[in-house]
């Protein structure tokens, strides 16, 4: 039967009504709004991350250069800081990513709008508004080369396992190669570029043209070894200190480490108990250590890198018309501004007016570098005068690297009356990470510059956890690298070529 009740809809009691949804800004009352004008470089920054989760822990490194196309009208209603400069995001801490944070550029609409930020003060019924600059983070898979990943200590393990299984179920075939493998590995446990005298009493027994074969591949060798943009090394010595000694790395030698300013500046404020800030993280991490050992060979050593640091970060770009130099090349300022800047025991973290410079040289005349440090630095990595061309510029890294093997992981324990190296009597050790970040380089390259020099990168040993500060252990130590430089040294192999 058909209901003869009527089908309507019943309404909400008042008592079960939801409120009335209101954001807290729309609570407050009036508020007086102002803009900041802030004409700093140094912006707040808005991070988007399409597609990509970053963690929050990781820490950013900023780094900040001109913009090559500033717009001088933009200027005038924009914050000049922003306008004249771009700045750039980078962190390496994820395990497996690298991630880089870059502003949009001339061709992306939203780099024509302007980004701010407001802060409510509900208390003083006021808000501000400061301009803010816009980052798009991306992240990138590192690429990881799977020979150089394992130690000596998991290579031998496993080359030894391998040898056992080949000797126990192999075919005589693959036993005899086992052998040969072992006689040639004793054969290369000497110099590079020497030849043992096992070896050469068998090149001896070779036919003429294969023994002069083998003697043309070490003559070309040598060649290319010395045709690259490296520091000299001395093959013909004991202890890897001497391989490229600190007279040999700096020009000038001990005369130019002496005639350096700012030494006697970082000693009292250490001394003090104050911290030594420089634009270099690596001086930065190592000058107190160095002051409390007493060892005032090294701190030069350390204030001469900061001036290389310094040196390489004052060239500028000859873009693609570059006369003389070639690609790659690099013009350096004019001379006055070169020995203001190199002068600067913190670094050059602002470029000051016209007045403000003729006042600060003034003042400061006597803090200056002499004119015989500038020279002796300019002949060594600039010898073609006005620039500085790419293989130069690759002798300034190399040589920065070299410096800092002389610089222990532990000065106060190890530094202080030895001159040997990374608190081991055979080895010069250094982590090359900040390095890195003060060159602004790729890990790949900075390391390739320590293989080139003969070092060998491996992981940290699980007894050198205290002596590099690892605090998390085997998964922190596994994603450190450490340089280490031995005798007898070893340079990268030059490739021959495969078979045609």
């Amino acid at each position: 039967m058909p209901s003869n009740k009527t089908d309507t809809k019943r309404k909400r009691s008042s008592e079960n009504e939801r409120p009335n949804k209101k954001s807290s800004l729309q609570m407050l009352p009036p508020l007086a709004a102002s803009v900041v004008e802030d004409k700093s470089e140094l912006a707040p920054i808005i991070a988007d991350t399409p597609g990509l989760q970053s963690a929050q822990s990781l820490r950013w490194n900023p780094y900040i250069k001109n913009r090559s196309t500033a717009s001088k009208s933009a200027a005038v209603s924009r914050n000049p800081g922003i306008v004249s400069s771009e700045m750039l995001l980078q962190s390496s801490d994820h395990a497996k990513l690298d991630f880089v944070g870059r502003e949009g550029t001339g061709d992306d609409t939203d780099s024509q709008v302007k980004h701010y930020v407001a802060v409510v003060d509900p208390e003083s019924k006021t808000w501000k508004v400061v301009e803010v600059r816009r980052a798009t983070l991306r992240g990138a898979v590192r690429s990881r080369k799977a020979a150089e990943e394992d130690s000596d200590e998991e290579m031998n393990t496993m080359r030894a396992q391998r040898t056992a299984l080949t000797n126990t179920f192999g075919t005589k075939q693959s036993r005899k190669a086992v052998q040969s493998m072992a006689e040639n590995a004793q054969l290369s446990n000497a110099p590079a570029g020497s030849v043992p005298e096992s070896g050469a009493a068998l090149i001896s027994t070779l036919p003429a043209d294969t023994a002069s074969g083998l003697a043309k591949a070490h003559a070309v060798q040598a060649e290319v070894q010395a045709a690259k943009p490296l520091p000299t090394p001395n093959l013909n010595v004991s202890h890897p200190s001497d391989v490229y000694t600190i007279d040999t790395l700096v020009p000038g030698g001990p005369s130019t480490l002496r005639a350096l300013n700012g030494v006697d500046e970082w000693k009292s404020q250490v001394e003090a108990g104050l911290g030594v800030t420089t634009v270099s993280r690596f001086v930065s991490n190592r000058v107190g250590p160095v002051v409390n050992s007493d060892n005032t060979t090294h701190l030069q050593v350390l204030r001469f890198i900061q001036l290389l640091i310094e040196f390489g970060r004052s060239l500028k770009g000859m873009g693609a018309n570059a006369k003389g130099g070639g690609p790659g090349s690099k013009r350096l300022p004019p001379r006055e501004d070169l020995r203001r800047l190199l002068s600067s025991t913190t670094g050059s973290a602002g470029k000051p007016g016209a007045a403000a410079t003729a006042a600060a040289t003034d003042s400061a005349s006597t803090d200056l570098l002499p004119e015989s440090v500038i020279d002796a630095v300019r002949r060594r990595f600039a010898p073609s005068g006005g620039f500085v061309s790419k293989n130069d510029l690759t002798l300034l890294h190399t040589t920065i690297c070299a410096l800092s093997l002389h610089i222990p992981p532990q000065p106060a324990r190890d530094g202080g009356s030895s001159s040997l190296g990374g608190n081991a009597p055979n080895e010069l050790a250094t982590d090359p990470s900040d390095l890195r970040d003060d060159l602004r380089l790729d890990s790949n390259t900075i390391q390739q510059y320590f293989r080139e020099l003969g070092c060998r990168i491996d992981k940290p040993r699980e007894t050198e956890f205290a002596k590099w500060n690892i605090k998390g252990g085997k998964a922190e130590a596994h994603a450190r690298r450490v340089a280490r430089l031995r005798v007898p040294v070893e340079f990268p192999k030059v490739s021959r070529g495969g078979r045609k």
